[in-house]
C-alpha cells in the first residue's frame, strides 16, 4: 500500500490545474484576426517651394469590426479609396503630412475615420493602419 502525504496531493492537484488551461488553450489556439481590406496604394506628391519634389506612397489597411459586413466594405472600396485619398490630400494642405512624412497621425486617422463613417456607418471600420511604402523622385 502506498501512502501519499497531503503535500503530495496538493502537488498533484496543482499540476492538474496548471496543465488543464494550457491544454484547453492549445486546442483552441489564438483568437482569429478580424477581417481587413487593403486600399490600393495612394500616390501623394511632396510639394516644396511650390513644385512637386517627389512622390510618396501610402498603404492603408482597414479592419472591419463585423465580418458579416466585409462584402459590403469590399463593394465600396473604390469610394473608400477616393475618400481616403481626399483625406490624405487635405492632410497635406493642413500640414499633417510634411515632406512625405506623416507629422500628425491622429488627425489624419480621425479625418479618414470620419470619411469611412460617412460611407459605411458607425463602427463598421474599427481600426486604420497607414504605412508609408515608397518614395520616388519627380520627373525633371
Amino acid at each position: 500500500m502506498r501512502i501519499i502525504s497531503s503535500a503530495g496531493l496538493f502537488g498533484l492537484a496543482l499540476t492538474a490545474a496548471l496543465s488543464a488551461p494550457s491544454a484547453a488553450w492549445a486546442a483552441e489556439g489564438p483568437a482569429p484576426l478580424p477581417p481587413s481590406v487593403k486600399i490600393k496604394p495612394l500616390l501623394v506628391p511632396v510639394i516644396a517651394a511650390g513644385r512637386i519634389e517627389r512622390y510618396t506612397q501610402f498603404e492603408v489597411m482597414l479592419e472591419v469590426g463585423d465580418a458579416t459586413r466585409l462584402g459590403e466594405v469590399q463593394v465600396k472600396l473604390p469610394k473608400l479609396h477616393d475618400a481616403i485619398l481626399s483625406a490624405v490630400y487635405h492632410g497635406v494642405g493642413e500640414g499633417w503630412i510634411v515632406r512625405g512624412n506623416i507629422a500628425n497621425l491622429p488627425a489624419l486617422r480621425r479625418m479618414i475615420d470620419e470619411s469611412n463613417t460617412k460611407l459605411m456607418g458607425k463602427d463598421v471600420i474599427t481600426r486604420i493602419m497607414i504605412t508609408p511604402v515608397a518614395r520616388q523622385s519627380s520627373l525633371p
